[in-house]
């Protein structure tokens, strides 16, 4: 049985993100949360995910260091993982822009 992996775009506020290196197996994850809709009666707070990634992201995600954490869009794909779950696998990271705070 093949499951279609799908692509979607995910706002996300990226806190960490760690990566390995095992035998020349390289790879990463981003820790992440999304907040909660506030018509959604099923959450309370913030969904906290991780999501696979590649080793080139993490060092994309150096150049915003200083502003972790903060909000990315996310290209990512999503598949079904064992025992049920849905994963997802990050292909893009785009940084959205910091909101301005007015005076």
């Amino acid at each position: 049985q093949r499951t279609q992996a799908r692509e979607n775009y995910l706002n996300l506020m990226i806190i960490g993100a760690p990566r390995y290196d095992i035998d020349g197996n390289r790879g990463g994850s981003l820790w992440a949360y999304s907040p909660a809709e506030a018509d959604d009666d099923n959450r309370v707070g913030n969904e906290v995910m991780k999501i696979a990634c590649d080793w080139k992201h993490i060092d994309q995600l150096r150049n915003h260091a200083e502003r972790l954490p903060a909000m990315f869009t996310v290209k990512a794909q999503m598949k079904a993982g064992q025992g049920g779950k849905i994963t997802f696998k990050a292909l893009e990271l785009k940084p959205q822009e910091p909101i301005k705070k007015t005076a």
